[in-house]
């Protein structure tokens, strides 16, 4: 009797668990570029689709040449994918590849809808399919080199992130210091976590998920330090920078919680609160930013108020689901990493 293990496709995203969160600058600089993580997930996008279309094929193939069946369908399929597929290096922005990424669900749903049928009718051996894939996609270099090509430009990416936090602590610190505060303590962290560059390359290089977790852990524990020496000197500052440095803080949990949605939408359905926790985070963060940009300080504070709710809530829904969820291991704990990141700039807030 033939195997009922079901091959389903494989389009489930590799998370991207390196979340390097480190304080906004106390005075002066903005947010890090919005395109940094649309490159990763292109990048990303590109690797899973090309395999996922291989995988495809591969099924067609080996469906074809069981009795009675009828591809046609599956190869219709197929084509609606590549032509999905196709839009992935023009896509621009988030709501772009969100766009293609959902079209590219529904196609692979279908299309795996469609295998189980034909298998069915042919009485087909799942296991010989699984190993025809497993075969197909290992010996394909152009795989290969999509996957090359996403690791190069995680670690381009985040490494160019890395470096551009460092800036903005050291110009944040450096103006603090000009000003007569004294910068000594947090001078030290933001040194030591800059020693750390090297490490943080080498775990990213090793492609190992658990790996890039572990230095993710650790940086983010010293960046919370830094973060709460950076926040007792400018106890001192004036209420304009205050709420500046808070909304960036905010705007920047807010980019990192995308890449955590987006890692969930393409494994589950409905991830539940978080999703439209997330929306209305955005909205209170953009009148904050309005107010702020047209010289309301005070009035700035409400809206602001209003985000630490929702990032007090948005670490409840993902705690939620990291109990909750049939996650991946490293998925699960990035959600955990996630809601401490929040926790901890919502502790910052204090009282606004």
């Amino acid at each position: 009797m033939a195997s009922r293990r079901i091959y389903i496709p494989l389009f489930i995203a590799l998370v991207i668990a390196f979340l390097l969160f480190m304080p906004a600058s106390a005075a002066g600089g903005g947010p890090l570029p919005s395109d940094s993580t649309t490159a990763i997930r292109q990048a990303h996008l590109e690797w899973i689709a090309l395999q996922t279309e291989v995988e495809m094929d591969t099924a067609i193939s080996y469906c074809t040449t069981l009795f009675g069946t009828d591809t046609s369908t599956m190869s219709g399929l197929l084509t609606g994918f590549r032509n999905e597929e196709s839009f992935i290096p023009s896509a621009t922005d988030s709501a772009g590849l969100d766009a293609i990424t959902t079209d590219l669900q529904s196609i692979t749903l279908q299309f795996r809808n469609e295998t189980i049928a034909q298998m069915t009718t042919g009485q087909g051996n799942w296991d010989t399919l699984n190993q025809q894939i497993t075969s197909a996609t290992g010996k394909n270099p152009y795989i290969a080199d999509k996957e090359d090509n996403y690791w190069n430009t995680r670690k381009t990416t985040l490494m160019g992130d890395f470096d551009a936090w460092i800036l903005q602590g050291q110009q944040a610190l450096d103006t603090l210091k000009s000003e007569g505060y004294d910068t000594t303590g947090a001078q030290r962290s933001l040194d030591l976590i800059s020693s750390r560059r090297p490490d943080v390359v080498a775990a990213l290089g090793s492609r190992n998920e658990l790996k890039i977790q572990s230095m993710n852990s650790q940086i983010l524990s010293m960046s919370q330090q830094f973060g709460q020496q950076v926040n007792d000197v400018q106890g001192q500052v004036s209420d304009n920078t205050t709420t500046g440095f808070f909304i960036d803080q905010a705007d920047r949990a807010v980019g990192r919680a995308d890449t955590i949605n987006y890692n969930l939408t393409v494994i589950l359905l409905d991830i539940g609160p978080a999703d439209s926790i997330l929306a209305q985070t955005k909205k209170d963060l953009a009148s904050a930013r309005l107010l702020q940009n047209n010289g309301n300080f005070e009035s700035a504070k409400t809206p602001l108020r209003l985000v630490k709710k929702d990032l007090t809530d948005l670490a409840g829904a993902y705690r939620d689901l990291e109990h909750s969820a049939d996650l991946p291991p490293d998925l699960s704990a990035s959600l955990g990493s996630m809601a401490g990141q929040l926790d901890n700039i919502t502790v910052q807030m204090g009282a606004i």
